[in-house]
């Protein structure tokens, strides 16, 4: 595989995995049809599977909304829904689009397929990539659940593929301490089965498993179990790693969303419009403002906050490339003194098309790394090693260094610093949270939205499941 371009064969094959082998006639299947069992069968098979985990992971509006909202980032516009109000406000209910977790249940039950049944292909000439393969599965299984449970605390926790009526199709939710515990364990064992640089094109070391993105995953996870020293080492060696991520200078610091996998990039969500990829990235038109006479624009259903803009210094290289205005009078978009997010464009094919919702998100990137490591060496007591981080990355966004100098001001500092870096990225509602400083960063005191909502549709769906304090 040159590319994770996804065919539409693989979609139906892994959509279509039904029942064999069932005594009951209501178990029955077209022998013509496409199960696990005659399914998975040569090494093209098993490309086809892991590359369809991917394609479930495409859906980006749900990394940054559950990572960013219901906190200081966004504002609504005059075009926000009633969802996009919630999502600014905090105050969401068990009814809101943006609450179904139903993406990640999709990119489970395909990464729990490749996981049962990939072992099993008998074909030689997938020996050299067998376990590449389910070292990918594993981490993208891992990334799954991690998104799930922080976001949700209470989820079911599905470890094997449906591929038989006789399942359990009413799962009870396992504790955040059984998910956690899952992640780790999965992260762990690919990180057994991937290395530094598995694959040759760009498009495939930043947009599919390697060991630098477990170990970045492995960073973040050990920061919320508070295992500051196996954080820091982790993220050590991404830093060091022989992949070669490096910072993009600080003029150049756009392309890290705009030109797509720089070598700042570990791990992205690739969405490219040449593989009939280019809607999926809806953030583009929720972001963008509307278009002008000849040119495409977007929907502007939010906006950042005065919050985000008043903490941009002028001299910061970061302040245009997340936050703009579209300024008098507007053009190319068709309003004027219009805010909005810049970090997601999209592809322009010219200016009398349609624009394409491909922008990449990006999960992780070495700045993400090296600040977290800064938290874990200031955690562990090493705070004069968490302030040469943490002046890494001021000094590439054109700031002075930090005059933080204790332990207290340099954990601010650098919770400051990844406001700034990576907003809009999906990380502050779950920093906040990690860190116990949700309510007093955003003055959303409700304990209760420290988890969302599980959704309505799931809960009719699924009896067994007990909705979250509060909804």
């Amino acid at each position: 595989m040159k590319t994770i371009q996804i065919h539409l064969l693989a979609l139906l094959a892994l959509s279509l995995m039904t029942v064999s082998g069932c005594e009951n006639v209501t178990e029955q299947v077209n022998p013509s049809g496409i199960t696990a069992t005659n399914f998975y069968k040569t090494a093209a098979d098993a490309d086809v599977a892991i590359n369809a985990c991917y394609d479930a992971f495409q859906n980006p509006d749900r990394y940054v909304f559950w990572g960013d909202g219901r906190t200081d980032l966004f504002a609504v516009t005059d075009r926000s829904g009633l969802s996009e109000q919630q999502l600014v406000n905090g105050d969401l209910n068990a009814t809101n689009g943006f609450v179904s977790w139903d993406i990640m249940y999709n990119a489970i039950k395909r990464t729990n397929s490749v996981l049962k049944n990939v072992p099993n292909i008998a074909d030689a000439g997938l020996d050299n990539r067998r376990e590449r393969i389910l070292g990918e599965a594993y981490f993208l299984r891992a990334m799954a659940y991690f998104y799930l449970v922080r976001t949700f605390d209470n989820v079911p926790l599905i470890l094997e593929p449906y591929e038989s009526l006789k399942q359990d199709f009413l799962p009870k939710q396992a504790t955040p301490e059984q998910v956690y515990a899952q992640v780790e364990a999965d992260l762990k064992e690919a990180e057994k089965r991937l290395t530094d640089r598995p694959f040759t094109s760009a498009v495939e070391l930043k947009g599919k498993a390697s060991l630098g993105a477990v170990r970045s995953a492995l960073t973040d996870l050990y920061l919320w179990q508070k295992k500051y020293q196996q954080a820091a080492d982790a993220a050590q060696q991404v830093i060091s790693s022989p992949a070669g991520y490096a910072l993009v200078s600080g003029v150049n610091f756009g392309t890290i969303f705009f030109n797509k996998n720089t070598a700042e990039s570990i791990w992205e969500v690739q969405l490219n419009n040449t593989y009939l990829e280019g809607n999926n990235n809806f953030l583009v038109n929720q972001f963008l403002p509307l278009g002008g006479t000849g040119y495409a624009g977007g929907n502007w259903t939010l906006k950042y906050s005065a919050k985000l803009l008043n903490a941009y210094v002028p001299a910061d290289v970061r302040g245009p490339v997340t936050v703009r205005n579209t300024g008098t009078p507007g053009a190319p978009y068709r309003d004027p003194n219009t805010e909005y997010i810049n970090k997601y464009q999209g592809t322009l094919a010219n200016q009398n098309a349609l624009r394409f919702f491909d922008a990449n998100q990006v999960i992780y990137r070495l700045a993400d790394v090296i600040l977290m490591r800064a938290e874990a060496l200031n955690e562990l007591g090493k705070t004069a090693d968490a302030i040469l981080l943490l002046n890494q990355i001021r000094t590439r966004a054109g700031l002075p260094a930090t005059t933080a100098v204790s332990q207290a001001d340099v954990r601010l500092a650098i919770e400051n610093e990844r406001f700034l870096e990576l907003a809009f990225e999906g990380k502050r509602y779950f920093d906040l949270k990690r860190t116990g400083r949700y309510a007093a960063v955003t003055g959303k005191t409700n304990p209760n939205w420290l988890r969302w909502p599980i959704t309505a549709n799931e809960l009719t769906l699924n009896p067994n499941l007990v909705q979250n304090p509060g909804y």
